[in-house]
């Protein structure tokens, strides 16, 4: 599966682009720039969450930022987990952001302004809350949560060298 702003190849060797739907040029495939934000719309079910692992793939995939992918799919998981166990069924928005090289950006939004994360240390038999502090600690404290401009919030990590 291709992202969609990828660059793309015919059975005969030449380059499309499946946004544009048009051949491309061995100099405009030289030329094709990667987008800095890969963004996804889903319903905040179980069933969606390896969705945003494919996003994570796409975004630094392009970005030949591949030795980002583990981090980078563990923590967008978790905040996509987070959101679909308190959200279930609602829409919710993801994406994975690129400030500044070699730094990622991944957030998610949902519907709730009311309700802000907390970051809990949590004891050895919880099976639960480790989350956020888990992802605390791999992002060295590169986390954080504000209220949406509009509406909802925005729950983002930071990570890189």
């Amino acid at each position: 599966m291709h992202d969609v702003a990828s660059p793309g190849f015919t059975t005969d060797g030449e380059a499309y682009s499946e946004r544009r739907g048009t051949a491309m040029t061995a100099l405009q495939t030289e030329m094709w720039t990667p987008p800095d934000r890969f963004t996804l719309e889903m319903h905040a079910c179980p069933e969606n969450v390896y969705l945003v692992r494919h996003l994570m793939d796409q975004a630094v995939d392009s970005w030949g930022l591949t030795e980002l992918r583990d981090l980078g799919r563990l923590v967008l998981t978790e905040l996509t987990t987070n959101a679909v166990r308190r959200y279930p069924g609602t829409l919710v928005n993801v994406w994975v952001a690129r400030p500044g090289r070699p730094l990622i950006e991944v957030g998610v939004w949902d519907h709730d302004s009311m309700t802000m994360p907390r970051i809990i240390s949590p004891e050895a038999a919880d099976e639960t809350g480790r989350g956020l502090f888990l992802i605390h600690q791999l992002t060295n404290g590169r986390l954080g949560w504000q209220p949406s401009p509009h509406t909802g919030k925005v729950v983002w990590a930071r990570f890189g060298p």
